[in-house]
């Protein structure tokens, strides 16, 4: 079965290449390419589409972790795998939890590559082994803290990661103190964490 791809990267050099590799392959059509989240976003829901290959580090204002929920909203039949060299086990529980099928570390060889895409379009999760996100255990509590978080929050963790003031982050998102204290106080009850300091540190652990 034809698998329809788009691709979404902000190195054209690194896009035309998969571009040419997918060509190659008579199961894989490349259907869109797209430099940021932005210009993706602008052509949602089309192209039809079956499996997004998605770079996290995109142009503001939409990386790859922010594309998630919005994908999932706008575009539910379409199969993410994130293409990153970023791989920490936080982050890689974050990008599950945001709704990606699958993670693939962008120094796999092409094989892998081709592989991971189709198991992706087959309806199968695909994780590296040794970032895995587990069904039970502490992962699975992270996954689940995680895919609580509202976006909203995602944007004040963030925003506390910056090391922002509460009245300097209400300014920036045209909020009242006592509602960004709100958020402040739901996330930390939500991620486990008690004072500033164990905040930014999950944000910056699981990349939000």
């Amino acid at each position: 079965m034809l698998c329809r791809l788009i691709l979404v990267d902000d190195h054209p050099a690194l896009t035309r290449g998969l571009a040419a590799l997918f060509g190659q392959e008579p199961d894989l059509a490349v259907v869109g390419q797209f430099a940021s989240g932005a210009a993706l976003l602008a052509q949602v829901p089309a192209p039809p589409a079956d499996v997004l290959l998605l770079a996290l580090h995109l142009p503001p204002p939409h990386d790859g972790l922010a594309l998630l929920p919005r994908l999932r909203r706008g575009w539910p039949a379409l199969r993410v795998l994130v293409f990153s060299s970023a791989t920490s086990p936080g982050l890689v529980a974050q990008v599950a939890a945001a709704g990606a099928q699958g993670f693939l570390d962008k120094s796999a060889e092409a094989d892998a590559l081709l592989a991971a895409i189709r198991a992706v379009h087959a309806g199968q999760v695909v994780f590296p082994a040794h970032l895995r996100p587990r069904a039970s255990g502490p992962a699975a509590d992270v996954l689940l803290r995680l895919h609580q978080l509202s976006a909203r929050e995602r944007e004040m963790a963030g925003l506390v990661r910056e090391g922002l003031s509460t009245r300097v982050i209400a300014d920036r998102l045209s909020l009242a103190e006592f509602t960004v204290s709100t958020h402040r106080r739901n996330l930390m009850q939500k991620l486990g964490v008690h004072g500033l300091a164990e905040l930014v540190h999950s944000a910056n652990e699981y990349g939000l």
